[in-house]
């Protein structure tokens, strides 16, 4: 018996025929629909471009001293530490790094615009081999003159899809892009040069993705269906069927190659994780029967994209009886159902392809590996790829059914067609617009996420955090409160309620809120971090000097903790510890300000005119403000230019007593009395710092 659709023998496209159906086309029209479709494209993400940073972009691209030089570019593909400033997201995604260091570099800086055009770029060179892609899949089903529209219309709706806008804005999701374009690139090769199959060059582009995000060895299951439905002509029936074995072997055979390839390429990338990387799920099981509903929630949002959010309060189901998991269950249900049954012809299996890919697409993220997010917008960019075609694809051959049946009513029902496409292709393109005006700032996004979202702690304290930045302290306070309702074990925000304490002048409480960020999490880098800068203020820097080192050794590419180190070296005089850690931030950012400044014997602190008298003064204004660590980089530099001043050497001797440098003190008001004996103010000063190095009783 022969395995294929309706009893026909296996066929290959039929060149002859498509060539004939392309004949009857206008490429004059097409060319312009081409063109309308990039000015449309264009259009709904014009006002993107200089949206901000958001999210993990804070610890992958802001605080990663990693990406600020090119030089880097090697160790990026050794070491995962390079991804990101927190050792728990440290994950190996070189290719998305080294992306970031060359916008970092194009740009001159974190330029956010250099980073979102790169982004879109990212994101047109999809759409051009998407719609190449779509184009052979459904030549290959039936040829037809319209095909090129629909390949088109697929990719166009696609690249506008309003849920995409949480991909295309949010920068460290460009790990998505690139695994897709991996994945994409891979079936390029695969269709269009069979040379490319005989030499497996085609696994290429998929081993390059997987540099970018690991799921891009999905590709190996992807293809499999497609060799199945479109090589071998076999449906889902068939494949349970004892007669169907041979041709079903012959497909596996031919897949094997990907397979083993990229299994291996899994390994290599899980295995070069940074030590402490880790995704934060929970149980498999419990993950598993959540996702059941997500894959619904996904599905919804795909025909109607409403209430989208950047993070979501949804948690794992605790009981296996939740009417949600039904709910997802039957969702499954019907969707294999269409796979079945579409499986079945040649003309429809587009659409059973399309459906294969969002399946597939979707389980590294959303079956039995539990992650910390039970779901995430950006999750659908690659699973979307395949619900475009099969929805699109279902499409065209219902009217074109529709026309053949009723051929008088053929201009109303085209007619009716374009009306409905340009209205769903305008509406994404209208909503993603508007939802890229909620990704502009942190604080129109996290205002969004909590009206979405209201059980969010992160989304709270995220959003408290944008308020603190505003000297609003109450209202911050208020909201991490809050936020505590729902995380009470999250040492981030313990860290961002001892900072507002502070601020509010509960520095007792603050210290408490500090200390317990450290006890939930002794690894916590930003933790030790603000800690640190804490104690400086509240003139206790040799403990902070302690915090700082210890974040450096978690995180050798967080720049604050580098910066306030070599800072309160050269406050201290401390030359050899300063050199050290300067040679090392050089090694890292060989750009880097602060360290070429130090390396110079200068200060970042500037003054119009450098002389004595200039840092001198700055140093007196830094000094009436309180902030004691500034004023003696002030009048260190001062010295630098006149080492005979007696009084800029009494405040510097002054600033460090107040961060409890009292040793580093002692000599310098010792210098200042040596340079002029009676000088009364730095002979009490020196009398009360020596009272303060004497152990109370």
């Amino acid at each position: 018996m022969t395995c294929g659709e309706e009893g026909k023998p296996p066929t290959m496209l039929d060149t002859t025929r498509l060539q004939a159906a392309k004949s009857t086309s206008h490429p004059g029209i097409f060319a312009g629909t081409c063109l309308l479709a990039l000015v449309l494209l264009v259009s709904a993400y014009s006002n993107s471009f200089h949206n901000a940073f958001h999210f993990d972009d804070n610890h992958v691209i802001e605080t990663n001293l990693y990406i600020r030089s090119l030089t880097n570019t090697r160790v990026f593909f050794t070491d995962a530490q390079t991804f990101s400033s927190l050792p728990a997201n440290a994950v190996y995604r070189p290719l998305v790094t080294a992306s970031l260091a060359l916008d970092y570099w194009l740009g001159g800086g974190l330029v956010p615009w250099q980073f979102h055009v790169s982004q879109f770029v990212m994101l047109l060179l999809l759409s051009v081999m998407l719609f190449f892609f779509f184009l052979r899949i459904v030549d290959i089903a039936e040829a037809h003159w319209w095909n090129r529209y629909v390949a088109l219309l697929s990719t166009l709706w696609f690249a506008v899809h309003t849920v995409n806008t949480e991909t295309v804005n949010y920068i460290s999701a460009r790990s998505e892009l690139l695994s897709a374009l991996g994945v994409v690139g891979a079936f390029l090769l695969y269709l269009y040069l069979p040379r490319a199959r005989q030499r497996y060059l085609y696994m290429l582009p998929m081993l390059v993705g997987a540099l970018a995000k690991s799921p891009s060895v999905m590709f190996a299951p992807l293809c499999l269906v497609y060799v199945l439905l479109f090589e071998k002509h076999l449906s889902l029936p068939d494949l349970v069927s004892s007669h169907s074995w041979r041709p079903v072997c012959a497909a596996i055979w031919v897949s094997l190659p990907m397979w083993v390839v990229g299994g291996a390429m899994f390994v290599f990338v899980e295995a070069m994780q940074a030590q402490g990387a880790n995704y934060g799920g929970g149980g498999r099981w419990y993950y598993l029967l959540t996702q059941s509903y997500v894959w619904l929630h996904y599905l919804r949002l795909f025909f109607v994209p409403l209430g989208l959010t950047a993070d979501t309060d949804l948690r794992v189901f605790s009981h296996w009886y939740d009417t949600r998991v039904a709910a997802g269950l039957l969702c499954l249900t019907l969707l294999l159902g269409v796979l079945w049954g579409s499986s079945r012809t040649r003309r429809t299996r587009p659409i059973a392809f399309g459906i294969a890919w969002f399946g597939i697409a979707l389980v590294p993220a959303s079956s039995i590996f539990p992650l910390a997010e039970v779901a995430n917008e950006h999750r659908v960019f690659s699973p979307y790829i395949g619900l475009a075609l099969a929805v699109v694809w279902w499409l065209a051959l219902h009217v074109h059914t529709w026309c053949e049946t009723w051929p008088q009513r053929r201009p109303m029902i085209v007619s009716i067609a374009c009306a409905v496409t340009l209205l769903v292709l305008g509406g994404h393109a209208i909503g993603t617009y508007q939802r890229n005006k909620v990704w502009r700032s942190e604080e129109t996004l996290w205002r969004d996420v909590v009206q979405k979202s209201p059980t969010n702690g992160r989304a709270l304290m995220n959003y408290g955090l944008t308020q603190m930045s505003q000297g609003k302290y109450a209202e911050a306070k208020r909201l991490f409160e809050q936020a505590r309702l729902y995380t009470p074990h999250y040492a981030t925000l313990e860290t961002n309620l001892g900072i507002v304490n502070d601020r509010l002048g509960q520095r007792v409480v603050a210290e408490q809120h500090f200390q317990r960020a450290l006890l939930l999490e002794p690894n916590f880098v930003g933790g030790h971090y603000f800690y640190a800068r804490w104690l400086v203020d509240q003139g206790r820097a040799r403990e902070a000097i302690a915090h700082l080192r210890r974040a450096i050794a978690l995180s050798p590419g967080f720049p604050f903790a580098r910066t306030l180190l070599m800072h309160l070296y050269f406050a201290q005089e401390a030359q050899a510890d300063l050199t050290a850690l300067i040679r090392g931030t050089l090694v890292l950012a060989p750009a880097d300000p602060i360290a070429l400044a130090y390396a110079k014997g200068e200060i970042a602190l500037a003054v119009q005119t450098p002389s004595a008298q200039a840092y001198y003064n700055q140093g007196l204004v830094l000094t009436n403000e309180g902030r004691h660590l500034d004023a003696a980089l002030a009048y260190r530099r001062a010295l630098k230019f006149d080492p005979t001043s007696a009084e800029a050497t009494n405040n510097l001797g002054w600033s460090l007593a107040k961060l409890g440098l009292y040793q580093e003190a002692i000599p310098a008001f010792e210098q200042a009395l040596r340079l002029h004996p009676e000088f009364t103010l730095a002979r009490n000063n020196l009398a009360w710092v020596q009272t303060q190095l004497v152990p109370s009783k």
